[in-house]
């Protein structure tokens, strides 16, 4: 498992889909937007946890997800399609640091489902 210290933070932005970057807090289980692209509300959430903010289609099971990838410490990956007909997948990868997952790398792809084409 990679290292929180290891990750190239300016690089972020380089990476494909729409990334973002989580603080894990264990007690108690929080979850803290550090870093997020501006397409995403970047400003509006960075500093604040995610049960702090409005609930955005963007971050659906977002809590559920983290916890997961969190006590698996291991990458966890989310595909969903919303009634909407608006989908998208989410990956979370773990980043080791002071013995335990303290930060989550995380990717989001939009793309639209067979009948929206």
């Amino acid at each position: 498992m990679p290292f929180a210290d290891d990750l190239g933070v300016q690089s972020l932005p380089n990476l494909p889909g729409t990334p973002f970057l989580l603080s894990v807090s264990e007690s108690p289980e929080r979850y803290r937007f550090e870093l997020m692209s501006d397409s995403l509300q970047g400003g509006a959430v960075v500093g604040r946890f995610l049960d702090e903010i409005s609930p955005n289609v963007n971050f659906s099971f977002l809590r559920a997800q983290s916890s997961a990838t969190v006590e698996a410490a291991a990458p966890t990956f989310l595909r969903l399609t919303l009634l909407s007909g608006y989908s998208f997948s989410r990956v979370l990868l773990p980043l080791w640091g002071n013995g335990q997952v303290n930060m989550l790398l995380a990717a989001i792809d939009h793309y639209a489902t067979a009948d929206r084409l």
